[in-house]
């Protein structure tokens, strides 16, 4: 059976651990080169040399989504590099616990800048290299906060997450006429080392029907959907990952 990513060039953000990790392991595994980016250096090579050791297509890339400025130029250096980026996953972000009484405008900012600022920024980079291929797969990592608010993580996060959804319908309207799609994966409650600093505790588990914490294989599945030609004809959505849990 061919590998429904053969021969296809992924960059994925935040790709040092977790969902990222996972999901970049799952696009090699379908036969895609990956190259995982993150902040934090030393670890994202630790988990692209693994993949390679393991014979697949990965390397590692420094890349940190809050400095936009250099957007460009980063995304370029890749391109040149591999000569092609079909898929931009947009995971990187960080979280916070935080009562919306207590928000301070510099956790504010760090909060937009990462997860909309920079996702922005990045995306626009690499959306005008995907024009002049016509052809790519965008996919953004929004949340249920993004959807509905926020219990177990910061306002600022649930805010930062829903703008994440309204770029990624931008991105579908200016790039449809290109062959560029652009979808959303709202995940819901994920076991993850980010998640943890959150504490999910039982009562969150009592809301999910399927009644566990979701993993990042879960996310990565989803991903891998909007990034194969099985939705070569879907833009502009948004895909609930979430164990059946709404508000």
């Amino acid at each position: 059976m061919e590998k429904i990513l053969k021969d296809k060039v992924a960059v994925i953000t935040g790709a040092a651990q977790g969902v990222g990790a996972v999901t970049a392991k799952l696009f090699a595994k379908e036969g895609a080169s990956v190259i995982l980016t993150d902040i934090n250096y030393p670890f994202v090579f630790e988990t692209a040399n693994n993949l390679a050791k393991q014979g697949y297509k990965a390397v590692a890339k420094r890349l940190n989504v809050a400095d936009s400025t250099n957007a460009k130029a980063v995304v370029e250096e890749i391109y040149n590099e591999f000569g092609t980026i079909h898929i931009w996953v947009n995971n990187a972000g960080i979280t916070e616990k935080s009562d919306i009484s207590h928000i301070s405008e510099r956790s504010w900012d760090k909060m937009l800048d990462i997860n909309l600022k920079g996702t922005f920024f990045y995306t626009q980079a690499v959306f005008d290299i995907m024009k002049k291929q016509n052809y790519g797969k965008l996919i953004h990592l929004s949340s249920l906060a993004g959807l509905c608010g926020s219990l177990t993580s910061s306002a600022s996060y649930a805010i930062a997450k829903a703008g994440i959804l309204n770029l990624s319908k931008c991105f579908a309207k200016a790039g449809a006429k290109y062959g560029i799609t652009s979808n959303c994966i709202c995940p819901g409650h994920i076991s993850t080392q980010m998640a943890e600093t959150l504490n999910f505790d039982d009562k969150v588990k009592e809301r999910i029907p399927m009644g566990r914490l979701g993993t990042p294989a879960d996310v990565a599945g989803a991903i891998l959907f909007y990034a194969s030609e099985l939705s070569d004809y879907i833009t502009g959505t948004h895909l609930n990952v979430n164990g059946g849990e709404y508000f």
